[in-house]
């Protein structure tokens, strides 16, 4: 990368963050996915994704039992649920509490 031009990586590095991935199609209802099961939603603080049982131990996004409509939404639980441990974490560390 040192013998690369300046010029060449700013080009590089505005093709990738402009590069854009268009779906040719759908495979349809047939082959749609839905899952369930995982963690179970009551051994875990709403608020921080934390085990009741286990401080310091976090779980988000699909290994978490919960289910929703197709379209994206287990996009937004995913984001949403780390964005809660994240924030649960940066806590913890910011007070000196061990996080695993």
């Amino acid at each position: 990368m040192h013998d690369i031009a300046d010029k060449a990586l700013r080009r590089l590095g505005a093709s990738l963050s402009d590069w854009q991935l268009i779906p040719s199609g759908t495979e349809g209802y047939r082959k749609a996915e839905v899952t369930l099961g995982g963690v179970d939603t009551r051994a875990l603080s709403s608020t921080t994704m934390m085990a009741r049982e286990v401080p310091g131990l976090y779980f988000i996004g699909e290994v978490v039992d919960v289910t929703g409509w197709l379209g994206g939404y287990n996009f937004q639980w995913a984001w949403a649920s780390a964005m809660a441990a994240g924030q649960a974490v940066a806590e913890a560390a910011r007070n000196g509490r061990a996080v695993a």
